[in-house]
């Protein structure tokens, strides 16, 4: 796997949206959160552009993303939000010169789906990590901090072996960590974006779903082989549509839901990951080998998306 080049202070960001439309106040804290980081914000048209849902139709959003790809004075791409429609332009990329051009790519939600193909197809590691709609300058210190040093390789390397986690199946397991949101990768499922977990870590969140359709997704990863395949599971926020939603007086909690549809694989399993649709949000350098440690209850991040010199 690939790394891209890492940033610098005055490097020059692509500020985007691959899938829904953003609004003002998003895009002037996307523009705060880059400057804040000491980077160059250059606002490409789907920034500011509406189509329905969407920030500009499907080839407006993939021409800004081949775009920037193929710019050689822009150092990095920044999704400003996720939402919906990602999926949609993955037939329109443009991948042999994305592939050519490897850059810091960063986002969460909706853009798995480009995390996973440009993991898989184009073969360089990305990263799952807060994006700058959501303001990085009212953000933890934790989280600007592993940002930063993905971004900008510090002279040590964050650790992030001490936090609330826990281990529901134990175990060790090592390898490339892939996946993200979970509706997203259930929705590529039989494309050829489908998601490729054979011997890998397979990190999953969510946001605003009930229970019952947590445990259809969950469901339709297992039936599809996902959980059979992949060496270990790392799962984040979970956040349900209200907090009646995860029980009730018919329903299944979501530890049971887990405990039915990933436990019976057997594979190294941890929860509590602080890593979604909430603060911290800890920065995941997808594609790149991360380790379940059962004995000492850590995850290991054995590499930085970009590595100094």
């Amino acid at each position: 796997m690939r790394k891209p080049t890492p940033l610098h202070i005055g490097s020059r960001i692509a500020l985007l949206a691959p899938s829904s439309s953003v609004s003002g106040k998003k895009l002037d804290a996307a523009l705060a959160s880059t400057r804040f980081l000491g980077f160059d914000p250059v606002v490409f048209p789907t920034a500011a552009g509406q189509h329905g849902y969407f920030s500009g139709t499907d080839q407006e959003r993939a021409d800004d993303l081949n775009q920037a790809f193929s710019d050689s004075s822009i150092e990095g791409i920044f999704c400003i939000r996720g939402g919906y429609g990602a999926g949609r332009i993955l037939p329109l990329l443009d991948y042999d010169t994305i592939q050519k051009n490897p850059k810091v790519f960063l986002g969460y939600s909706d853009i798995t789906a480009l995390h996973t193909v440009f993991n898989q197809i184009c073969d360089f590691a990305t990263l799952h990590a807060p994006m700058p709609g959501g303001n990085y300058i009212n953000a933890d210190k934790d989280t600007v901090n592993l940002l930063r040093s993905h971004l900008q390789p510090l002279s040590h390397r964050e650790k992030v072996s001490k936090a609330p986690w826990e281990m529901l199946f134990p175990g060790n397991a090592e390898g490339p960590v892939c996946g993200g949101n979970l509706s997203v990768l259930v929705s590529c499922l039989g494309s050829p974006y489908e998601i490729d977990t054979r011997g890998k870590i397979l990190f999953l969140e969510e946001v605003a779903e009930e229970t019952y359709k947590i445990d259809r997704n969950l469901t339709a990863l297992a039936l599809a082989g996902k959980f059979n395949d992949c060496a270990g599971i790392l799962l984040g926020y979970f956040l349900s549509r209200s907090p009646d939603d995860l029980e009730t007086e018919h329903g299944l909690t979501l530890s049971q839901v887990f405990e039915e549809t990933i436990l019976p694989f057997q594979k190294p399993v941890f929860t509590h990951f602080p890593a979604g649709h909430q603060y911290p949000n800890y920065s995941i350098p997808m594609g790149l080998p991360i380790r379940l440690n059962g004995e000492s209850k850590s995850i290991d991040f054995l590499d930085s998306l970009t590595e100094l010199p």
